[in-house]
């Protein structure tokens, strides 16, 4: 009979010490998951608006643009009279077409000639081949740029007074 008790006290014990470390463990689980949580909500809050630095007083730049009044039909018109003055009309915003439909109604001009008084802008298909055949000369691929890269670095080399091939070469 002492022995049963003995017995029966022994099991009240362990099933105690049991259930204790199962609560000290389910409870250190749900601490984690409170931090858990705690820090995903703190890290959302990071970008709350009032914890981010505002810079747009040191960086704001300030762009004006003329309102495009053309119709888009009057826009393609356009953009069609510059391709068959041979030259490559998406070079050109719908706000530079419309100075330049304004210029050209003022200074009484075609768009060829208006185009050809444009320094930049006066880029044709002829140039063009000439560059990519002086970087092909140069041991540099101009299959690898677009026109417009190739049409930058004209541009940069007229700027510069250098060729196309010296402007490629120090990019």
């Amino acid at each position: 009979m002492k022995n049963k008790r003995l017995m029966f006290l022994f099991c009240i014990i362990i099933l105690i010490i049991g259930i204790i470390i199962f609560v000290k463990i389910n409870d250190k689980k749900s601490t984690k998951n409170q931090d858990l949580e705690t820090s995903t909500s703190s890290s959302a809050n990071n970008f709350d608006k009032s914890k981010v630095i505002d810079y747009s007083s040191e960086t704001e730049v300030s762009y004006s643009y003329e309102e495009v009044t053309l119709s888009v039909e009057e826009l393609m018109k356009y953009r069609e009279e510059i391709e068959q003055a041979g030259f490559d009309s998406t070079l050109f915003t719908d706000q530079e077409i419309q100075t330049m439909r304004s210029a050209i109604k003022k200074n009484g001009q075609s768009i060829s000639q208006y185009l050809k008084d444009q320094p930049d802008k006066s880029i044709d298909e002829a140039e063009i081949d000439k560059a990519r055949e002086e970087l092909k000369a140069a041991n540099i691929d101009p299959d690898k740029m677009h026109n417009n890269e190739i049409i930058d670095l004209i541009k940069q080399a007229k700027k510069e007074k250098k060729s196309v091939v010296e402007i490629a070469k120090e990019k």
